[in-house]
């Protein structure tokens, strides 16, 4: 602990700030790492400046890496910001909440619940130990998103319902000349998109147990997701993993396919694709129908320091950012769900995600393998992954599988009680 705030002290000072916007006294700074969403932000802020006086101003910081540092050592030093976006899951809990320097806002759900303007279940990712911490930046699903054009060429008119089904598009489509899915260690996160997929669509129970310890990473079940997997590349499915253009190759027809979160759609369309003409989306079907209905979820919190809580303009910020107008607005630029129900939907891909769910209540939503995995673990986790994209055979699976089994094996010894 003591190691990695010492490094967070001295990373800090190497933050790179982009995208800051014209602040003035009165009005609240949003710290962020999402400069890709920097005009975004700052359009609903901007509303929140026309709606209450108080506007918000975002304030973007890259990379990631660096973004936490500075987060890190501004609570160490007792300079937490006021207002500021993070990760859900064990680094949340970890890395935010334990430190006691982020507010409850449980008085901000009760009345976000009572006015049926959000559902409990958009609240659970930020709820520790009983107090809510934060609100949603975005609440997204991981869906399917495809190509009708590239599917029409191919002679295939409508999104597959089952496994075989789209099994059997991926051979229609690469039977005409087209790479059925999108795929990319980019960024060098991505590695785990495949894969977490893959099991909750054989076993969703065996998914969630990679998070207490009591699923192995070379046990069978993970071993039948790489078997999956690795036939998926050595059929040609995918689209060369090294290309660091994931929106743009898609975008381009490199691929008539991407499993991706929601919140992708706002790049998809900046990149020139257009929901209904050659952008879509369905709900990926399960290998073993026996799983069940479910989706990946990801939820990002949007934070206020207890100092910043005590502020009037801060919560009057939060709370318009929350609000009908602003999710709306926010769903408008960006494409992202706030998870606000009675906002304008951002998009009709959303909208049908949300049908679904709505039309199918067993729908169980998992969550995402990087917010979910312990925090010490995703580095060396997902690096291990990415190497299995690379050189997706049969004796780099069994590697991958022994190497990230090694890692958690270790950290669950010393963290079970």
């Amino acid at each position: 602990m003591k190691r990695s705030l010492y490094k967070a002290l001295l990373v800090a000072a190497a933050v790179t700030v982009t995208g800051v916007g014209d602040a003035y006294a009165g009005d609240v700074i949003l710290n962020h790492d999402k400069n890709f969403w920097s005009p975004q932000l700052q359009a609903v802020g901007d509303l929140c400046g026309t709606k209450t006086g108080v506007k918000i101003v975002q304030q973007a910081y890259s990379p990631p890496d660096q973004y936490k540092a500075f987060i890190q050592s501004s609570i160490a030093s007792g300079s937490t910001p006021d207002m500021f976006t993070w990760w859900s899951g064990a680094t949340f809990r970890d890395d935010l909440v334990a430190t006691g320097q982020i507010a409850q806002l449980d008085d901000v759900w009760a009345d976000m619940l009572k006015s049926g303007d959000f559902k409990e279940e958009s609240g659970a990712p930020f709820k520790i130990d009983g107090h809510y911490y934060a609100v949603p930046l975005h609440f997204n699903r991981w869906v399917m998103f495809y190509n009708p054009e590239l599917f029409q060429k191919a002679g295939i008119t409508a999104a597959p319902k089952s496994w075989d089904e789209l099994m059997g598009d991926a051979d229609k489509l690469k039977k005409a000349g087209i790479t059925p899915f999108v795929t990319t260690t980019q960024d060098g996160w991505r590695g785990f998109i495949w894969f977490e997929e893959l099991m909750i669509r054989t076993n969703p129970k065996a998914y969630l147990g990679l998070f207490d310890g009591t699923t192995h990473y070379d046990g069978p079940e993970v071993r039948k997701v790489f078997q999956i997997w690795g036939d998926m590349f050595a059929k040609g499915y995918f689209t060369d993993p090294r290309s660091n253009q994931e929106i743009q190759d898609f975008a381009a027809g490199k691929g008539a396919m991407d499993l991706m979160g929601e919140w992708a759609m706002g790049l998809m369309k900046d990149s020139g694709m257009k929901i209904g003409k050659d952008l879509d989306g369905f709900v990926t079907p399960d290998v073993d129908p026996a799983a069940g209905p479910g989706l990946i979820f990801e939820a990002s919190p949007l934070v206020v320091s207890v100092a910043g809580k005590g502020k009037p303009d801060v919560m009057t910020a939060l709370k318009c950012w929350i609000s009908t107008d602003a999710a709306a607005k926010w769903g408008e630029v960006s494409g992202n769900f706030m998870g606000n129900v009675k906002a304008t939907p951002p998009n009709a891909v959303v909208s049908k995600v949300s049908d679904a769910i709505a039309s199918d209540k067993a729908t169980q939503l998992y969550p995402r393998w990087w917010e979910a995995v312990p925090a010490e673990l995703q580095g060396e986790s997902v690096a291990a992954l990415n190497s299995f994209m690379l050189s997706p055979t049969p004796a780099t699976a069994d590697k991958v599988m022994s190497d990230i089994e090694a890692l958690h094996k270790q950290y669950w010894a010393s963290h079970k009680k």
